[in-house]
C-alpha cells in the first residue's frame, strides 16, 4: 500500500535559523488564545515535520507512517513526547532569551529525551567523515534529531543568540545570524510590518486625542 504523505498546514515557515527553533515554532501565537494554532497534531504531522526540515527522506517518512499504522499506542506516545519536549524547549528558550535561567524541570527534559537520542544513535561514515545517524526501523526515528538538536543549541554558545519574535502575541523563537544580532522579528513580512502598522495607528490615535 502507498502511503500519502500529510501537508502541514498553511503557515509554518522554516525561519528559526536551527532545527530546535523551527520545531518549537510549530506552535503559533502562543501569546493570543484567540489565534493561537497548533502545526503538529498527529504523528504524521511530526513525520512530515522531520521530512520538510531534511531530516528524513520521502521513503522513510512513508514508511514510518506505515510502520505507525501498525503500531497506533507507540505513534500516539511518540507524539505526546514530541510536544512534550517543545513546549520543555519553548520554556527554556524563551527563559534563555530574555536573560533569565531556564528551569530545572524543562531542562531535565531535555536531557532525558537528547540522551535517548543519543542511546540509540551510531557514528556512520558520510562523504569525507563521520556522522551520528539513527536506525530507521523505530517510529521514535522523527524525534531524536529534534531532541538532539535542542540538546545542542542548549549546552553550545549560540544559546546567546536566542530571541523571541518582537511582536507581542506571536512567541516564535530563532536564532540570531545577522552581522550585528539585530533581528527582532521571525518575519520582517509579517509580524514586522504588522507591529509596525499597529504602533504607526497607535501614535495616530495620540495625536488625533492630544487635538
Amino acid at each position: 500500500m502507498q502511503h500519502t504523505l500529510t501537508r502541514l498546514d498553511h503557515g509554518l515557515e522554516f525561519i528559526g535559523a536551527h532545527l530546535a527553533t523551527d520545531f518549537l515554532n510549530t506552535s503559533s501565537y502562543r501569546y493570543d488564545k484567540t489565534r493561537a494554532h497548533e502545526h503538529i497534531q498527529t504523528y504524521a504531522d511530526l513525520v512530515e515535520f522531520a521530512r520538510q526540515a531534511g531530516e528524513i527522506g520521502a521513503a522513510l517518512a512513508r514508511r514510518l507512517i506505515a510502520q505507525a499504522e501498525a503500531q497506533p499506542e507507540k505513534a500516539a506516545q511518540i507524539y505526546r513526547r514530541a510536544v512534550a519536549l517543545r513546549e520543555a524547549t519553548w520554556t527554556a528558550f524563551s527563559r534563555i532569551a530574555h536573560e533569565r535561567e531556564a528551569p530545572r524541570e524543562a531542562v531535565d527534559l531535555i536531557s532525558a529525551e537528547a540522551a535517548d537520542a543519543q542511546a540509540h544513535a551510531r557514528l556512520d561514515r558520510v562523504l569525507d567523515g563521520w556522522q551520528w545517524q539513527w536506525p530507521d526501523d523505530d517510529i521514535a526515528r522523527p524525534l531524536w534529531p529534534i531532541a538532539r538538536a535542542a540538546a545542542d543549541l542548549l549546552t553550545s554558545e549560540d544559546r546567546r543568540l536566542l530571541r523571541e519574535c518582537a511582536d507581542d502575541t506571536c512567541a516564535w523563537m530563532f536564532v540570531d545570524r545577522t552581522k550585528n544580532h539585530s533581528r527582532r522579528w521571525c518575519n520582517e513580512n509579517t509580524c514586522g510590518s504588522r507591529t509596525k502598522v499597529r504602533a504607526f495607528r497607535q501614535r495616530q490615535k495620540r495625536v488625533a486625542r492630544a487635538r
